[in-house]
């Protein structure tokens, strides 16, 4: 191992109510085989144990205290008080494999950023790789990155002063700021892809990113912004629509997996005024409409003259 990749990497784990899986998070921190780690905690205001639980490994983690505003308000406020060379994300339920950091650095060098595969834990996708549904790209991937976040929060790693210089998350969004973030690091410098899922990604009902009625308008809000005047897409006019469509259409795969048929139905239609051209957008309708239809239908069996009988039941929902 070269003396540079001795450097040292701070850890930035932002920790909002999170007693369930922290621990086992940072455990898979602990048990790194690089050598040369600290750990910034940001409780961000949390009402369970957390912060009892961060209080037993004082010893081991340096902890930063806010009153509640956000993942992205920790994760700069986690930057700031860093004193690393190299941030390495890693939110409070997911968890590393051991030797994560170390093969990371030795993969990616001194370029300014990188990310890893990872895999999904809990969800439809348990056990799948997160590269099997996303395609992945490295180098110059602004193109490909302001139609989809295919960059897992917990994967990258970037140098402090380019994540400083870069602006750092936008506090203004409730969720969706890391992709805009990537989008602004993608504009001036290529990002690095270690293609082995190095990263357990928590998929539970409480994650952020499976309540689509409340990230899509962020999804908007962030194409609207990257794409505007003085945005990191603004010469990329062009594929704004794409973007847009490919935000619906996650939206309504997402929707879905989560059982919000009409939802799912809404996006999907979404998606196709966006691009009335893509086969799987109509394709898409097709499935969402008959998982919206199913769902209408539910199966009811009664007791009638000691025979036992099935019933359909008509419940309808307006999808708009």
């Amino acid at each position: 191992m070269q003396k540079t990749e001795w450097d040292l990497v701070s850890v930035v784990i932002p920790v909002y109510n999170a007693e369930a899986h922290l621990e086992e998070t940072l455990a898979s921190v602990f048990a790194q085989t690089y050598p040369n780690i600290e750990i910034v905690a940001v409780d961000d205001g949390s009402q369970d144990r957390s912060a009892q639980i961060l209080e037993k490994y004082r010893h081991r983690i340096r902890v930063v205290r806010q009153k509640n505003s956000g993942a992205a308000a920790a994760r700069n406020l986690g930057v700031r008080e860093a004193t690393g060379k190299w941030i390495a994300f890693l939110d409070a339920d997911d968890l590393w494999s051991v030797d994560k950091v170390e093969r990371q650095l030795a993969a990616c060098g001194d370029r300014a950023w990188s990310y890893t595969n990872s895999m999904f834990l809990g969800g439809v996708n348990d056990g799948k790789r997160d590269s099997d549904l996303t395609q992945k790209y490295q180098g110059q991937v602004l193109e490909q990155l302001i139609c989809n976040n295919f960059v897992g929060t917990s994967s990258v790693m970037v140098l402090r002063q380019v994540f400083l210089d870069a602006g750092g998350f936008s506090e203004s969004l409730q969720s969706i700021e890391d992709w805009e973030f990537w989008i602004r690091l993608a504009s001036l410098h290529e990002i690095c892809y270690v293609n082995e899922p190095l990263v357990w990604y928590r998929v539970h009902p409480a994650s952020a990113s499976r309540s689509t009625r409340k990230t899509l308008p962020n999804h908007l809000k962030v194409i609207d912004t990257v794409f505007g005047v003085g945005g990191p897409a603004e010469s990329l006019a062009h594929l704004k629509q794409s973007a847009k469509a490919q935000s619906y259409g996650i939206c309504s795969q997402i929707a879905e997996e989560e059982g919000d048929f009409p939802f799912a139905l809404r996006c999907s239609l979404l998606a196709c005024t966006q691009a009335p051209w893509a086969m799987r957008r109509w394709e898409r309708v097709l499935k969402s409409f008959v998982k919206y239809l199913l769902s209408l239908l539910r199966l009811k069996f009664v007791q009638h003259s000691g025979w036992l009988a099935m019933v359909v039941v008509f419940e309808p929902v307006v999808p708009f």
